[in-house]
């Protein structure tokens, strides 16, 4: 199974008391994961998987009747000595029965398994409906509750229910043990912001300010402190990596943000990152800093195959690496490549994953562009769309997002893939055979129609038929996990989500169209001419090309840096070294700063 917690908890401050706020959601699936990472369970994308869960827990939900309460709001404020942990959700139903007063949780969950299969409800799923049902027994003064795990299936509707009956004392002594488990993470977390914060405050600038690097910081800080934009052209070498950061550090301590995003694009900048928070250490400063570095290269085996046959570091990874992420975080700032990769050996756990629940826990998160912008490869735990959350994000070499957003936004697929698939699987897999051969057909339609090159006004009837393949790959998936032809299908599988992905987004800014490949391959491909709809914004003027991102719902704030190949803008006559440019209310009408 894959566990990815969203986010840690939030600190509030309210009458002198921290409270540490959790969803019930967050808690239940970070103290309590267990298994393997296996990649060769594949699903719909936790967004697909949301839309028809939410759609058919609404259709069972009216289904229940009278007695039925719907998305009932639960939360619960515990005393933990010098803070309060406030756990919150919402319960998909509470079951009040008029004649006999019995009170039933209800937890519903969407799922692509065969409900055959499922012979008792998934742990973490039964632990939430736990949590609601001890909150409302205490709440409602109840010697005993009921719980029913209502699973359906998201392609027949076809449900399974489980109803099984608690005391209040079982439920408060199994409570009581959850919420001990998560309470040294969140007094970690409080201690460790106030001495972060300590430390912030001493801080100065490390080097004698040249010039034009204090109206650069000041403009930085400005920029957060108004929740605005700034896109800032300097050139290599001028010290533009710290008068970012440092504006950035101060706006962390001042509760300005909670954490600083470092995105680029090649490893060298990475480094001077780093090394840039290497310096402010030396007067004291006390950040957690990680660099994130790519499965591919990070991965201790041959081939990056996710799972308990083939890889020993994630057989039993849930079960070590809450032991392994927390024994690193007390103990290093400076979290790098070396440090994640010895104690991924100490522990048994995969690096790449560990790296990434560790960077839940850091100020400070040093990667490429692709985890805050690929919407196939983003971190999900801080980018989905309920994230709303302070994050500063310094995007060093920023004009390089504009073919690079091209590359994220765009999809394609080659007919003679599903061609060979249909073919490959005729014998063994006649229905995923069948699939594959309907997805073929409409290729063909389109081949007929194109000479070399062709526009095309849409591909819908084309996406029909690859959602449907899609829901076959994964019952093959589902049955067939040790399958020798599984490769070549998961291959593929993953290219037709990216296609179906951008799809779901196609806009005035796309160009679809079908091309004669020069080995003779037919395409057909959605191509992001504008990419300025979605996660990046991107503008032409001058042959200059000037880029921003919106990261809708994630931040409230965010800038960008700029060091390759300065360009001159002539302001009232005079030649400018730096040049800060403000983009206001979506608009590209710039406001020049001063600058040497």
């Amino acid at each position: 199974m894959k566990y990815e917690v969203t986010e840690r908890a939030e600190i509030l401050l309210k009458e002198e008391v921290k409270i540490v706020r959790i969803s019930v959601r967050d808690l239940v699936e970070f103290v309590l994961r267990e298994g393997d990472i296996d990649n060769r369970k594949i699903g719909m994308s936790d967004k697909d998987v949301m839309a028809m869960g939410g759609k058919l827990h609404r259709k069972i939900q009216r289904q229940m009747g009278s007695d039925y309460h719907a998305e009932t709001a639960m939360k619960l404020q515990i005393p933990c000595g010098e803070f309060d942990l406030r756990v919150e959700g919402r319960a998909d139903g509470v079951i009040i029965k008029g004649d006999t007063s019995e009170v039933i949780i209800d937890e519903i969950k969407g799922i692509l398994r065969d409900l055959s299969l499922i012979e008792q409800p998934v742990n973490v799923h039964l632990a939430q409906a736990k949590c609601y049902a001890y909150i409302y027994a205490k709440q409602h003064s109840l010697r005993e509750i009921g719980i029913q795990m209502t699973y359906c299936n998201l392609d027949t509707e076809e449900i399974r229910r489980f109803l099984s009956h608690y005391t209040y004392e079982a439920l408060e002594c199994w409570f009581e043990e959850l919420i001990s488990s998560y309470e040294k993470w969140a007094r970690f977390q409080i201690k460790w912001e106030e001495k972060r914060n300590s430390s912030i405050r001493l801080v100065e600038f490390p080097f004698s300010y040249r010039e034009g690097q204090r109206e650069v910081a000041a403009a930085v800080y400005r920029t957060i402190l108004r929740k605005k934009k700034l896109f800032l052209q300097a050139p290599t070498g001028v010290g533009k990596t710290i008068s970012t950061l440092f504006p950035s550090v101060k706006a962390i301590g001042e509760g300005l943000g909670e954490k600083i995003f470092y995105l680029t694009a090649k490893t060298i900048t990475r480094t001077v990152a780093e090394q840039a928070f290497r310096i402010l250490g030396e007067q004291g400063l006390q950040m957690k800093v990680i660099t994130l570095t790519a499965k591919e290269k990070i991965c201790k085996c041959e081939e990056t195959e996710c799972n308990p046959v083939s890889c020993p570091y994630a057989k039993g990874h849930f079960d070590r690496v809450n032991d392994a992420v927390y024994d690193l975080i007390m103990n290093y700032n400076e979290i790098t490549r070396d440090v994640i990769e010895n104690q991924s050996e100490k522990y048994m756990v995969c690096p790449f994953e560990m790296s990434l629940d560790v960077s839940l826990w850091v100020d400070a998160v040093i990667c490429d562009y692709n985890y805050a912008f690929d919407p196939t490869a983003h971190l999900k735990r801080f980018f989905s769309e309920n994230a709303g959350k302070k994050y500063i994000f310094l995007v060093d070499e920023a004009h390089n997002l504009v073919e690079r957003g091209r590359e994220m936004y765009s999809a394609r697929l080659y007919k003679e893939d599903f061609l060979e698939l249909k073919k490959m699987m005729r014998v063994k897999e006649p229905i995923l055979s069948k699939k594959a051969d309907e997805v073929n057909r409409q290729f063909l339609l389109l081949k007929r129609e194109c000479e070399e090159y062709r526009v095309l006004e849409s591909v819908s009837h084309l996406a029909i038929k690859l959602m449907n393949l899609l829901a076959e790959m994964e019952r093959f998936f589902e049955k067939s996990s040790e399958s020798d032809k599984r490769d070549q299908v998961l291959e593929l599988y993953f290219k037709v989500r990216e296609f179906l992905n951008i799809h779901d987004i196609l806009d005035e800014n796309y160009v679809i169209y079908s091309e004669y490949q020069q080995d003779g391959r037919f395409m057909v491909k959605l191509f992001c001419v504008i990419v300025n709809s979605n996660e990046i914004s991107c503008y032409t003027q001058k042959k200059e090309l000037l880029s921003r991102a919106c990261l809708k719902n994630h931040s409230h704030n965010l800038h960008f840096t700029i060091c390759r190949r300065p360009f001159s803008n002539t302001f009232e006559g005079k030649q400018f070294f730096y040049t800060l440019v403000y983009y206001l209310l979506n608009s590209f009408r710039p406001f020049y700063f001063s600058g040497p």
